[in-house]
């Protein structure tokens, strides 16, 4: 079977089942296969098996770059928006445009679904989550992106002080206005969410995406963190600074990574994504380029300077930072006391009132495959004791003592030469003049910043905040119908982006 390359389409995982469903985004040969298949990565088999085309009528207009999630939790994929051509589905014959659609996919039945959107309006290039509340089916929140109000080949920026939430057991959508430090109009950033211990807030983490025109501050990309807190819809700035629309110098700027949360939602890792401002390579010291945010500060202390920091595996709880209880109310365990925006929800919303003062019971889902292998039967057990005969125990012993000396003998041999060749290396190392001893104890100045260590991940990099008005960099795609590609690959040497765990300013 064909293992596909795509991008700007989803992973479905599934936790319960130990795989992975692919569905949607753009094929990197230049146009789809016919006709479309839903393929999953099975985890414990290490292979990828077909599960043919979706059961619905129609058939689902395969799009990239929309808004994806899936939630193990309760056994279902969705997938809203995002742009329809012919290298996203076969026979495409039409023009590219965007999709208004809400796809579902059940885990453990296999059907596919199609729902309506918020509105009649086509979106694409934003972010959904999925957060425990509501009834038991939970809720999804939709932000940012793009939109086209009218339709048409015309496109606009969906501003993010427009929140939409979807009621996934009701189905059934509501728009709520947000209020606080509302991010800068972005594409292709990426989400993920942390939730107070007592469930008190649901906490969005957004990071990084790329710029939308017009821009209010003159950069392609952004290095930032924004926090949504629910049920109060605000917004708080917690990177860098904690107000203001500041962020990092464009060569720090980048998009198209995923959040993810890991280590019981206390570190969020971002992964990949394209640096569209600079040529440079993401070499910072010990991460490979997977940064990690600690999302109630370092080391889980909710009022710690610092963010970014070295990943921790043996995390095992979060909590809720003070950019956040000092809006919300509490303290790092939760206890929010603003459980609902502070001009109260808008008109028309008391479903959404509802629905977000619920934390629902979710049954625990039971896996419909065999996850271990079948137990061997136990093979034929020969007669006798089962005890060594005297003579095999003297045997194995001689061999022993014969096996462990010999291993010592190896042993003092090779502590000879290293001795030797150590008061060697010591004594030439001696007759060398001390400039060459220093060439070789200190690294070559980094090509990012030269002589220092470059923090576009903390708060030392000089800030980029309301400039002058002026065009944007031609890397911009100034055709919002255009996505931005993928820079071409380049022959010269890159240098080093070497993003250090500096503390915030």
């Amino acid at each position: 079977m064909d293992i596909p390359t795509v991008s700007g389409g989803v992973l479905w995982g599934d936790d319960v089942n130990k795989r992975f469903y692919l569905y949607g985004g753009d094929w990197n040969i230049g146009y789809a296969k016919v006709p479309y298949h839903l393929l999953s990565y099975d985890i414990l088999n290490d292979l990828w098996v077909d599960f043919g085309t979706p059961n619905i009528d129609p058939p689902p207009e395969i799009a990239s770059y929309g808004a994806g999630i899936g939630v193990s939790e309760t056994g279902m994929g969705y997938y809203y928006g995002g742009w329809v051509s012919n290298a996203s589905m076969s026979g495409w014959a039409q023009p590219r445009k965007m999709s208004s659609y809400l796809y579902t996919y059940d885990y453990d039945k296999g059907d596919f679904t199609q729902q309506a959107g918020p509105d009649d309006k086509s979106r694409a290039e934003g972010t959904m989550i999925w957060i425990p509340a509501g009834d038991p089916q939970g809720l999804l929140v939709y932000m940012g992106g793009i939109v086209s109000p009218h339709n048409n080949s015309t496109t606009a920026p969906q501003p993010f002080d427009e929140i939409f939430v979807y009621d996934a057991t009701g189905n059934s959508w509501s728009t709520q206005t947000a209020t606080g430090e509302i991010p800068q109009n972005r594409r292709q950033f990426c989400v993920d969410v942390a939730w107070a211990p007592d469930n008190s807030s649901f906490n969005i983490y957004l990071w990084g995406g790329l710029s939308v025109p017009p821009p209010v501050v003159n950069t392609t990309s952004f290095n930032d963190v924004y926090i949504l807190t629910l049920p109060s819809f605000i917004w708080v700035k917690a990177f860098p600074n904690h107000h203001g629309n500041a962020t990092l110098p464009p060569e720090y700027g980048h998009y198209g990574a995923s959040c993810n949360m890991v280590k019981s939602m206390s570190q969020m890792l971002v992964i990949g994504g394209t640096y569209p401002d600079t040529n440079n390579c993401d070499l910072a010291y010990n991460i490979w380029a997977q940064h990690n945010f600690w999302t109630g500060t370092l080391h889980n202390e909710g009022d710690n300077k610092t963010y970014w920091a070295q990943y921790e595996p043996n995390v095992t709880s979060n909590v809720v930072p003070v950019d956040v209880y000092s809006v919300v109310g509490g303290n790092k365990e939760g206890h929010a006391t603003l459980k609902e925006p502070k001009g109260g929800f808008d008109s028309g919303n008391n479903l959404l009132q509802t629905l977000m003062a619920r934390r629902p019971s979710i049954a625990q889902r039971t896996p419909t495959r065999q996850l271990t292998p079948p137990t061997n039967s136990p093979g034929p057990v020969s007669s006798g004791s089962g005890r060594l005969s005297t003579g095999a125990i003297v045997g194995i012993a001689i061999g022993s003592a014969v096996g462990l000396a010999l291993v010592l003998l190896i042993w003092f041999y090779i502590g000879r030469r290293v001795i030797r060749r150590r008061n060697e290396r010591r004594q030439s190392e001696m007759m060398q003049p001390s400039h060459s001893i220093l060439s070789s104890t200190v690294g070559a100045p980094s090509i990012a910043s030269p002589q220092e260590s470059v923090g576009p991940w903390g708060g030392s990099p000089q800030l980029v905040m309301h400039p002058s008005p002026s065009e944007l960099p031609t890397q911009q795609d100034r055709d919002m119908n255009v996505i931005s590609e993928l820079p071409q690959q380049r022959t010269d040497d890159k240098g080093a982006v070497s993003p250090n765990s500096d503390s915030l300013s």
